[in-house]
C-alpha cells in the first residue's frame, strides 16, 4: 500500500508568510495615507479603515468645510467655481454689520425677534440657545452663560411677553449648515387663518438675494444662475436686525 504524501510548513517558513503579510498590509496602509498628486495644496484627507478592511478616504476643502468620498466629486467641485464664492461670502461677511456685530455668538444659537411695547410697535432682540432652552437679553449675558453657565434674569419692562410664541417675528441664523460664511437664514413667522406660518429665507451677503429653500440657496452657491424665485429683499436682513434690545417696528 503505497504511502500518502504530504507538505509540512516548517516553523520558520510560517515565520517568513507572516512576515510577508505583515510588511504587505504596512505597505498597504502607507499606500492608503499616502497624498493623491490631484488633491489641492490645503486641502484635508482623512483616511478610516472599516471592521473588514475596507479603506474609506475622505477630502475635505479648507475653504467651505465641504467633503467628499471621491476623486470625481472634489473634481466637480473644483470646477464647479464654489471654492471662489465661497471665499467671496467670506470676505464679504467681514464687512457685514449684522455679521460683525455678532461674530461673537456661538455656533447653534439663534436671534430671536419678538413684537412689543405699549402699541406692540417695538421688536425686542433675544438671544436664544435651543437645546438648552436658554433666552437672554444681551450679548454679555450670553457671555457669562457660556462662561460660568450662569443665567441672568432679564426685564423689558412688562414690554415684551415671552411666555408665550404668539408675538414672535423672526428667528435669524448665521452661517447655516452647508451654506457660506455669511449666509443668514431669516424664519419669518406670519400670523394666518389656519395659524402660524414660518417662511424661511437664506440670504447671501454678497449679492444679497434670498432664497426660499436650502436647496436652491445651494444650487446658486453651485452654479452661480439665480433661480427665478430669488428676489432681494425690500428691507435686507443685514439691516433689520442689526439693533441691540429692542427698536420699533
Amino acid at each position: 500500500m503505497a504511502e500518502s504524501s504530504s507538505m509540512v510548513i516548517l516553523d520558520y517558513e510560517k515565520v517568513t508568510l507572516s512576515e510577508k503579510e505583515t510588511k504587505k498590509k504596512q505597505q498597504d496602509a502607507k499606500d492608503a495615507e499616502e497624498r493623491p498628486g490631484w488633491l489641492p495644496d490645503g486641502w484635508i484627507m482623512e483616511v478610516n479603515r472599516g471592521d473588514d478592511g475596507t479603506i474609506y478616504r475622505y477630502y475635505t476643502s479648507p475653504l467651505s468645510g465641504l467633503t467628499f468620498t471621491m476623486k470625481s466629486e472634489v473634481q466637480h467641485y473644483l470646477f464647479s467655481g464654489m471654492d471662489e464664492r465661497f471665499l467671496e461670502s467670506k470676505n464679504c461677511a467681514a464687512h457685514n454689520k449684522l455679521v460683525m456685530t455678532h461674530e461673537w455668538l456661538p455656533n447653534d444659537w439663534l436671534i430671536e425677534v419678538r413684537a412689543g411695547g405699549k402699541n406692540m410697535n417695538k421688536m425686542y432682540k433675544f438671544y436664544v440657545y435651543p437645546p438648552a432652552g436658554v433666552r437672554l437679553f444681551s450679548k454679555e449675558d450670553v457671555l457669562l452663560y457660556i462662561n460660568k453657565s450662569k443665567i441672568t434674569a432679564f426685564d423689558t419692562n412688562g414690554q415684551c411677553d415671552t411666555s408665550t410664541q404668539d408675538n414672535i417675528l423672526a428667528n435669524v441664523e448665521f452661517n447655516p449648515h452647508s451654506l457660506p460664511e455669511g449666509w443668514v437664514k431669516e424664519v419669518v413667522f406670519r400670523k394666518t387663518k389656519n395659524g402660524v406660518r414660518k417662511d424661511p429665507y437664506y440670504t447671501d451677503p454678497v449679492s444679497n438675494y434670498s432664497f426660499r429653500t436650502r436647496r436652491s440657496a445651494m444650487l446658486y452657491v453651485q452654479t452661480g444662475k439665480v433661480p427665478k424665485r430669488a428676489f432681494i429683499q425690500r428691507t435686507s436682513v443685514h439691516d433689520l436686525y442689526s439693533f441691540e434690545k429692542s427698536a420699533y417696528l
